[in-house]
């Protein structure tokens, strides 16, 4: 008898902090900062070492995110600069363009660090990036993406129906 009261009272709490989030969601939305740390966590668990690409780091400027590492093709070592800047969101997918590139601004290197399904892909000229794959996105179970803007060194995503 103790242990189904306290199933009870451990589904009537669980109820009330889903309904406290789903009115907070409704009223404006639930901001998430997300540090670089956490993007490249995200990066890192994809990557696979055939990939060559190493020394990989990424920094938030003030409406850009720079992506820098190397990726070794054909013996040579290349050192990459990409610039990203987010422009829209679908669902839970960011998607960010490419402002600058350097040294070159080839599709293998686009596709071989950015084209990793279902986290991230490269296709049309965009980066989409599906923030769900970040825990404390994943938290949120429901809404999508309403703004986007990077202030503090964070990429902050609002969340809300």
């Amino acid at each position: 008898m103790k242990e189904w009261i306290q199933r009870k009272f451990q589904q009537v709490a669980n109820d009330e902090r889903t309904l406290k989030a789903k009115e907070k969601l409704a009223d404006g939305g639930i901001t998430v900062p997300i540090s670089a740390a956490m993007l490249m966590r995200l990066f890192q668990r994809q990557l696979k070492k055939q990939d060559q690409i190493q020394n990989l780091s990424i920094i938030f400027q003030e409406n850009i995110i720079e992506v820098k590492g190397s990726v070794h093709k054909y013996l040579l070592k290349i050192p990459f600069q990409i610039k990203l800047e987010p422009s829209s969101a679908n669902g839970r997918v960011l998607l960010f363009q490419i402002h600058e590139m350097k040294p070159t601004n080839r599709d293998f290197l686009k596709k071989r660090l950015f084209d990793k399904p279902p986290v991230t892909t490269y296709k049309d000229g965009q980066i989409h990036i599906d923030l769900n794959e970040i825990d404390k996105v994943k938290l949120i179970p429901i809404g999508t993406i309403k703004q986007f803007s990077i202030q503090d060194n964070k990429l902050r995503v609002k969340i809300g129906m």
